[in-house]
């Protein structure tokens, strides 16, 4: 396409643009709504009566006031009647502007005169005669406007309110105190003298305030030296405010280019962060527990050498069957259990070791070793300690070591070999 054709297309949009705005501007201001339009003759049209406010008879919207202007003589309201309307009022209808609430805007009130006969209806162009705003009201509103903006009924209400409440019931007390403010009053009387000394002795304190108001000076002059200071230091300054813009339109970047990521982060984790707060409270324990099992790790590996007891275990009187398929009841919830410090020990491991929900300690033959069986025993078959034995092991740790079968060293074979046999390995 020519640049001529896009430019076209460029104008084309905004003409479009603008004509949008303004019927949106056209239909919210209602310039496309027909009046009839009539005058309302008033004395004047006091406080808080609009643009657009309503024109109501008998309590009905007929139209609105489209706008008034003041003469020597007092105003001139142009109302606009709704054409399906004006045929429901009569030509001799007064008007009155009167407020919604106490301190509410206005709308002009059309009144019907009682034991009108008058037939006709009220035509575009038509003057209402004169009419007085409502003097009570009006005169009420004029005069106690300034002192409302001076005394704020509201907090004037407050202070009533509260000290409705305190004097409430106390009557009586109040009145004693009356009394005993009587009886210091009297007693005060007689030393007015001493309190005119007073005031004569607070004239010289003054004078002796004056005395020091140089040293006050001094210290509103140390004050400007040391604004002084940070204006020598406004480069430093604007590059510390330089680097909070910059950093801040980096985290604006951040987030906004993250935000969804992070929102999506939190629902998808919902879950999990349920969880982790559930078992927030053992947190701390788990971690000083592990701790702690760092120094059984450096006992265990002393002068880089892994020193292990391997304990042979009788072998099991019978085959494995289903009843041995490991059972996962446990829900007691968040518990810190023996942590951070076990009370086990090499001589009597499973002292206060917890009776977890586990299956094992059902009636298998198999006692309380809680290592699962990985493959079959087979008795007598010289199977223990054999190349096939080290194969399969070796192919079941090498995919939790990240290795090739053979890559697998001697030393898994060594440690998982009883555990898969039936035996206990021991770290000291």
């Amino acid at each position: 396409m020519r640049a001529s054709g896009i430019r076209v297309l460029g104008i084309v949009f905004l003409a479009m643009l603008v004509g949008l705005v303004y019927l949106t501007y056209a239909i919210f201001a209602k310039k496309f709504v027909d009046y009839d339009r009539v005058t309302l003759e008033t004395t004047n049209i006091g406080l808080q009566l609009p643009m657009r406010a309503d024109v109501k008879i008998r309590g009905v919207q007929v139209g609105e006031v489209l706008g008034y202007e003041a003469d020597a003589d007092g105003a001139k309201v142009t109302l606009g009647l709704y054409p399906d309307m004006v045929d429901t009022i009569p030509a001799d209808v007064s008007g009155s502007i009167v407020p919604k609430t106490l301190f509410g805007e206005k709308y002009v009130s059309l009144v019907i005169p009682d034991g009108s006969t008058d037939d006709t209806a009220i035509r575009a162009g038509d003057v209402i005669e004169r009419t007085d705003v409502s003097i009570e009201v009006e005169k009420v509103l004029s005069d106690l406007y300034p002192l409302l903006r001076t005394v704020k009924p509201a907090e004037l209400n407050m202070t009533l309110n509260a000290l409705s409440t305190a004097l409430e019931g106390r009557g009586d007390k109040l009145g004693d105190n009356l009394e005993t403010l009587d009886s210091y009053l009297k007693r005060l009387n007689p030393q007015i003298p001493a309190l005119i000394e007073d005031l004569r002795l607070t004239a010289q304190v003054s004078d002796v305030y004056a005395d020091v108001l140089p040293q006050i000076g001094q210290i509103l002059q140390d004050t400007v030296t040391t604004t002084t200071t940070l204006e020598d230091r406004e480069d430093k300054l604007n590059a510390l405010f330089t680097d909070v813009a910059a950093f801040s339109d980096t985290a604006e970047g951040f987030l906004d280019a993250n935000g969804d990521n992070l929102i999506r982060l939190a629902d998808i984790g919902e879950a999990q962060f349920t969880t982790f707060a559930k078992y927030a409270p053992e947190f701390g324990c788990l971690l000083r527990g592990v701790v702690n099992a760092g120094k059984l790790q450096a006992e265990a590996f002393r002068g880089f050498t892994l020193h292990i007891v391997l304990e042979t275990l009788p072998n099991q009187p019978r085959a494995y069957n289903a009843d041995d398929r490991p059972h996962y009841g446990e829900d007691r919830g968040p518990s810190c259990l023996n942590l951070p410090n076990p009370p086990w020990s090499q001589d009597n491991p499973v002292v206060a070791q917890p009776n977890f929900n586990d299956g094992v300690d059902t009636s298998t033959g198999k006692g309380t070793s809680r290592v699962a069986p990985t493959y079959f025993f087979r008795d007598g078959t010289g199977y223990a300690g054999s190349d096939a034995e080290t194969d399969l092991l070796k192919s079941l740790l090498a995919p939790g070591m990240g290795l090739a079968s053979a890559d697998v060293p001697d030393l898994g074979v060594l440690l998982v070999g009883p555990m898969a046999r039936g035996a206990t390995v021991s770290l000291r």
